[in-house]
């Protein structure tokens, strides 16, 4: 009960300084739009199936600070709905707030070691911190759960993958994190598997159908890649990942302005040219690298110490190449470039 005591504390210290602004009471709102009906409402959410109701229009309005307020709100009433703590945990995770993610999860897991929303939020921050092994015993504790729910299971035996069964209630990012899994151990066709299974659960997901193109990328499989990326992108273009990894695709394939134009829809034109230059750099291709990075310099002065630092590792691929070393060398030098890589998020 301490830690649930000190969390709600450090969240809502955190809610408080995230949302600064003018009280309600005198006449003005931080928030626009519906987000200051909602933030006026905070006062009127005096029972629990209130505060959960304000709590889902608010996350699903993209007003966090309004939806951590209300779950808060509703722990404040009901110490033992552990779901509302687990969309606390899941709320600090989107904002990078790692430590009182977990500290949520972990207090979910202490009172209700089977409660699949938790297992999977946890097995997914783990993942995000790259420790496969935790993540990947977390995650199929959290899919057994699933599969027993669905009474798909014998004996409390996980069943053969192409065996397993969703339905709409399964967890979307479960399947989703364990298809990823599969892909840092470069699994494809089981990642497709999973990934498969997620898109039975939200068909239109932009989630999963990026991770699925980024799947095929890995694999090799560039056009099924692509055409997963354009269907997507017909259906959510305002999905960023989505436009990263097919920026990626294209500047592969050597497509630049096609890929400086998908990367533009995410960032400045100085920006997409330094990430194309990259791409062309890992690849290689050099003289087109540092076109790339000198346009970038020109298009912006913001970006210049990048591209410079850029053309750097160019010069430094090229007296390699000039040792003859190159098949050595060039993986080493990209590697320490520390230049955006464009993972599934």
């Amino acid at each position: 009960m301490r830690r649930i005591s000190l969390l709600l504390a450090l969240s809502a210290v955190l809610a408080g300084c995230q949302s600064m602004g003018p009280e309600p009471g005198e006449g003005r709102s931080i928030y626009a739009g519906n987000h200051s009906v909602l933030y006026r409402a905070r006062q009127q959410a005096g029972s629990l199936e209130q505060a959960l109701q304000l709590a889902d229009m608010a996350y699903q309005a993209g007003d966090l600070d309004q939806a951590l307020f209300q779950y808060l709100r509703v722990l404040e009433l009901e110490p033992k709905r552990y779901s509302a703590l687990v969309w606390v945990g899941r709320i600090h995770r989107e904002r990078g707030n790692i430590q009182l993610a977990e500290l949520a999860f972990e207090e979910v897991l202490s009172k209700a070691p089977n409660d699949l929303d938790a297992l999977a939020e946890m097995g997914m921050l783990q993942l995000a911190k790259r420790d496969q092994d935790v993540a990947r015993e977390l995650l199929s504790r959290a899919l057994l759960l699933d599969q027993q729910r669905l009474a798909n299971t014998s004996q409390n035996v996980m069943p053969a993958v192409d065996a397993l069964k969703v339905d709409r209630q399964s967890p979307l990012r479960l399947y989703n994190a364990l298809g990823v899994l599969a892909d840092l151990t470069n699994e494809f066709p089981l990642a497709e598997r999973y990934y498969r299974l997620a898109l039975q659960i939200e068909p239109r997901s932009a989630l999963v159908q990026n991770s699925l193109g980024y799947s095929y990328y890995m694999a090799g499989h560039w056009v099924e890649a692509e055409q997963v990326y354009r269907r997507a992108l017909d259906r959510n273009g305002s999905y960023a990942p989505l436009w990263r990894n097919y920026g990626l695709l294209l500047a592969r394939t050597q497509r630049y302005e096609a890929a400086l134009s998908a990367f533009e829809q995410i960032g400045s034109r100085a920006q997409a040219s330094n990430d194309v230059g990259y791409v062309c750099l890992v690849e290689g291709r050099l003289d087109e690298a540092e076109q790339f990075f000198r346009s970038a310099m020109e298009q912006s002065p913001s970006h210049y110490a990048t591209a410079w630092d850029n053309l750097e590792r160019v010069r430094q691929l090229r007296k390699v190449r000039q040792l003859g070393q190159e098949p050595i060398q060039t993986e080493a030098v990209a590697a320490a470039a520390d230049v955006k890589v464009f993972a599934v998020p």
